[in-house]
């Protein structure tokens, strides 16, 4: 009888074991399923834009306090799941009027990872144009543009396959080769350059 139960015994703990297994098995499945029901993998190919809204501000404090906003579209084509090249144009608003620019750049775009959710990098590089100066005196006039660059790391989450949502924080320089500024009665009094080095965080929405 001792041995009997001992035998029963010893068969009972692994079906025990067993059905443990297939239950977790089913459980890992029907996640599994259930994930790949809500699976969207964002184009990988073909024409890309992205429409961009950021709030900057400088870091470099000791003459200037800029706190711009800035929005930005790019567009360009990409060549397979991590790489985009594109140009972009942004307009950069400083409510005092001083440091609004227009920025053309080129970029290029790394999506890290090949998922709905996926970190990404962009590199953009190019020129910025003047529109503006401030009205109140003593003001700023900015007479000739320069070079511009920023560098953004960021999120992006695929709603469709064609259209996703992201967020993102970045470094921007911008350089105004000539920057004139005028006393109370609008008399220029110093012309020299001026390199805005800023960080930025936004959204954007890409297409």
């Amino acid at each position: 009888m001792a041995a009997s139960r001992a035998a029963s015994l010893h068969l009972f703990f692994p079906l025990k074991a067993m059905k443990k297994i297939v239950f977790l098995t089913l459980v890992m499945l029907t996640a599994a399923g259930s994930l790949m029901a809500q699976h969207i993998e964002y184009k990988w190919r073909g024409f890309y834009s992205v429409a961009d809204l950021s709030f900057n501000t400088n870091v470099n404090r000791s003459v200037d306090t800029v706190n711009a906003f800035s929005a930005s579209v790019i567009a360009g084509f990409q060549f397979r799941k991590e790489i985009c090249i594109g140009l972009g144009a942004s307009y950069v608003f400083d409510p005092t009027g001083a440091f609004s620019q227009v920025p053309v750049f080129m970029e290029l775009r790394t999506n890290i990872m090949r998922s709905r959710l996926t970190p990404y990098t962009a590199i953009q590089v190019g020129y910025s144009m003047p529109v503006g100066s401030s009205s109140e005196p003593p003001s700023i006039q900015i007479t000739q543009g320069g070079f511009y660059s920023n560098i953004e790391f960021g999120g992006r989450y695929a709603i469709r396959r064609n259209l996703a949502v992201g967020a993102h924080i970045g470094y921007k320089v911008l350089q105004s080769n000539e920057v004139t500024r005028l006393d109370i009665n609008n008399v220029p009094m110093l012309a020299d350059a001026v390199t805005l080095h800023m960080i930025n965080a936004g959204v954007s929405f890409h297409f």
